[in-house]
């Protein structure tokens, strides 16, 4: 049992999709590659969702447009679900058909979202041992990074509901509660990100007072949405868990960086 696999990939990067290639085809894994949108072209289905005056950079903005679209086509059943969303940056492993096999047989009967390149420094809830010494978890802070992750129907529908985007597609992939997104995550990660170097995003990233402000606007916003992040922690770890989860995660931060490894593998099995 596998997923659908699409590769998001600007028409200008060759090398990337190669890399992508040689990889997949090792797999022997069908795959579809999907030419991403340029922030400056967005097509008109998609340009409500990024207001005139977003701080989003045009890179930026056709990385979140560009998974919107792969989106729609999965509503449209155009893409069947659940798919595999790759970048064209990202290092899989050998044997990731039995890994993909294994975690869809472990992932409950309703899912939206799984993260699969996303490394965490905060607590996760484990809930089935997968494949190679990973597991399926819960996380206690979402972590960046879109490189990879698996996405179901309702996930998509879910995240396309029609409201002004403005930050960067894998900071609002954080906000569960704003999405009301059943998340699930791969830990250690199963695929690593970026490692390419430099993308194409980042050599168009916004900077200066653009970067500074979207910044203080993203600690406001997570502040403003505190009641709606810790309602989400308590539906999916329960009360008691998740008050747990949030002592344990202040004590983490507290703890010296040395010895912080040790203490999440001993806080990890107090919320276990």
């Amino acid at each position: 049992m596998t997923p659908n696999i699409i590769v998001v990939n600007l028409d200008a990067d060759v090398e990337r999709m190669a890399h992508m290639r040689g990889q997949l085809d090792k797999t022997g894994l069908a795959y579809e590659r999907f030419s991403a949108i340029c922030g400056a072209n967005v097509p008109a289905r998609l340009q409500s969702y990024f207001a005139k005056d977003s701080l989003l950079s045009p890179g930026e903005i056709g990385c979140y447009a560009s998974h919107l679209a792969v989106f729609q086509r999965v509503v449209a059943s155009r893409l069947a679900s659940p798919l595999l969303v790759l970048e064209d940056d990202v290092a899989l492993p050998h044997d990731l058909p039995e890994q993909l096999n294994a975690l869809l047989h472990a992932l409950p009967e309703r899912w939206d979202i799984v993260r699969l390149s996303s490394p965490t420094k905060r607590l996760t809830l484990p809930l089935a041992s997968l494949r190679g010494g990973y597991e399926l978890v819960r996380y206690s802070n979402v972590p960046a990074s879109t490189g990879a992750y698996l996405i179901s129907i309702s996930g998509a529908r879910k995240f396309l509901e029609l409201r002004p985007r403005s930050l960067p597609i894998d900071q609002d992939l954080r906000r569960v509660w704003a999405w009301d997104l059943d998340t699930y995550g791969v830990a250690p990660p199963l695929i690593r990100p970026d490692v390419l170097g430099s993308s194409s995003i980042d050599e168009i990233s916004p900077i200066g007072r653009a970067c500074i402000r979207r910044g203080g606007d993203m600690r406001t916003q997570r502040l403003r949405e505190g009641i709606a992040r810790f309602q989400r922690g308590v539906h999916d770890f329960g009360l008691p868990r998740w008050l747990a989860v949030e002592a344990l995660g202040v004590a983490a931060r507290l703890t010296p960086r040395r010895t912080r490894a040790a203490f999440f593998e001993w806080a990890k099995a107090r919320v276990a």
